[in-house]
């Protein structure tokens, strides 16, 4: 499996984990989870392979993001 798959397939997961995550904090639906990831800027830097975000734990990425959403970032 070439580097570009596997960073592929941990972002897949970790989008699976954050969506989850995303439902619990906001209690809203999956859609709207998805949504709010999908435009974020935490999301592009999840889905740029230079970052290498997608080798951290969920945790981690979704501090990211609730930063964002506090506007720290």
């Amino acid at each position: 499996m070439t580097r570009a798959k596997r960073l592929e397939f941990l972002k897949l997961k970790l989008t699976e984990e954050l969506v989850a995550m995303i439902m619990e904090k906001k209690s809203c639906s999956i859609q709207d989870a998805f949504d709010l990831l999908y435009a974020s800027r935490t999301f592009s830097l999840l889905s740029d392979p230079k970052t290498e975000l997608a080798i951290q734990s969920a945790g981690y990425v979704f501090s990211i993001l609730e930063d964002e959403w506090n506007g720290a970032l």
